[in-house]
């Protein structure tokens, strides 16, 4: 490939070197001997990247378009106008896709997906420039080399097709601010109209991580629940399971006698206990959650050993958490404390639910605790970095997302945060 080609290590030009100086009629003519070809190009380039996509366990939402040559020699214009230090053709978007995804996680899936399967010739970062004093939207953009005979033959127009990465979020943001800002020929009048756009981006940018969180819990407890479930029948038979002289709502260290195997105690309560169990664990993972909540509260109603019971009540609190339940599922986890104070993952959860509530000082203790009594876990850290940025203690949100990024690197959310953390401090 030659340097012509990729833009790489060649002087700069003015913007009349990249674009001949057609008229409009001529550039018209050249768009509409083509624009038949192109589109065959656009869908060709659309059923192969739906087609990986699919391959690999993803369904995003796909929009594709050719610009209209209205557009297309309006943004041409503009690029003469304000001039260009590149020796490329200043179009880069005739050929265009974008790919909606719901999740953070699922833009740097697809991103290396379509750089190991395509020829990319650039990658920009939409967004990463600006300041939290600043308004704009986050996106992914990937140019891909177009060859043969998929080649354009426009002049103005760069040989690449543009795929766009964004969630849903960042979609609905860009719509909102290319009707607003980008279209409008008038300029935003006032500071506080611009404020405001920043906080409502800064908004969406932090749903998103929000989203991101859930759903990395949600699928927490799926794994979770599913090696319980593989593991399930030597704990349930083990001693300690069902103790026999503790009542239900006895607080932790109540019931300080040692208890008795569950095979000695009354047959009957056992075989209810583990089929209960099983239940109650095979409609969590199904994601049959309010029959799942149900089968807890019946086990809770029976005698426990106190470590026991606080499983259940952590397990009922975060079906109640995924359901959106979230006050009682503060409740549980609370519960499930009081049984058993040393569990990290319990603080975890409780300070998860906390921050949701707007509990940040609850929530950033529970954290606390999390990465106390597990300080080589990167759970403890990402959550207290999330309360902490929601609370304006950045530096130590940043310290703590570089300390989750130690534990592993490719944690995008941290990263992200990070990223938004640096750009807000100075």
């Amino acid at each position: 490939m030659s340097d012509k080609d990729t833009g790489l290590n060649s002087p700069p030009k003015s913007a009349a070197a990249f674009c001949a100086p057609l008229s409009s009629a001529q550039l018209r003519a050249q768009y509409e001997i083509h624009c038949s070809r192109w589109e065959e190009t656009l869908l060709s380039i659309y059923r192969r990247v739906r087609a990986l996509l699919e391959r690999h366990g993803y369904n995003p939402t796909i929009k594709y378009r050719l610009k209209r040559f209205e557009n297309f020699y309006e943004k041409l214009h503009r690029a003469e106008r304000v001039g260009n230090s590149s020796n490329l053709p200043p179009i880069s978007d005739l050929l265009g896709l974008r790919i909606i995804c719901p999740f953070l996680e699922d833009i740097e899936a697809i991103e290396r997906l379509i750089a190991d399967n395509f020829p990319i010739v650039e990658v920009e970062r939409k967004g990463a420039q600006h300041s939290f004093r600043e308004f704009g939207y986050d996106s992914v953009h990937l140019l891909i080399r177009l060859e043969g005979q998929e080649r354009l033959q426009l002049s103005g127009a760069r040989n690449v097709c543009e795929i766009q990465l964004r969630t849903t979020l960042q979609d609905a943001w860009a719509e909102v601010e290319h009707e607003l800002v980008y279209k409008s020929p008038i300029a935003l009048p006032k500071e506080s109209v611009k404020r405001k756009l920043a906080a409502l981006n800064a908004i969406l940018t932090l749903s998103d991580l929000m989203f991101q969180e859930i759903r990395d819990f949600q699928k927490e407890i799926r794994k979770r629940d599913e090696l319980r479930r593989t593991t399930l029948e030597i704990p349930l038979n083990a001693p300690g399971w069902l103790c026999p002289r503790q009542g239900a709502d006895e607080a932790h260290g109540a019931g300080d006698d040692p208890a008795l195997p569950l095979a000695s105690v009354v047959g009957a309560a056992g075989g209810r206990l583990e089929k209960a169990m099983l239940s109650a664990l095979d409609a969590h993972s199904r994601g049959e959650l309010n029959q799942a909540i149900g089968l807890y509260g019946q086990i809770l109603e029976m005698k426990l050993a106190p470590k026991i019971r606080a499983l259940v009540y952590n397990h009922r609190g975060m079906a109640r958490f995924v359901v959106g339940d979230y006050r009682q599922a503060l409740q549980d986890f609370s519960q499930s404390l009081r049984f058993d104070a040393g569990n990290p993952r319990t603080f975890f959860n409780r300070g998860l639910c906390n921050r949701l509530l707007g509990r940040l000082e609850q929530s950033l203790k529970d954290y606390e605790q999390a990465v106390r009594l597990a300080p080589a876990g990167l759970d403890g850290y990402w959550g207290r970095a999330q309360t902490c940025y929601e609370m304006g203690l950045l530096t130590r949100a940043l310290a703590d997302c570089e300390k989750a990024l130690s534990f592993k690197s490719d944690f995008a959310p941290a990263r992200q945060l990070a990223q938004a953390i640096r750009q807000d401090m100075f």
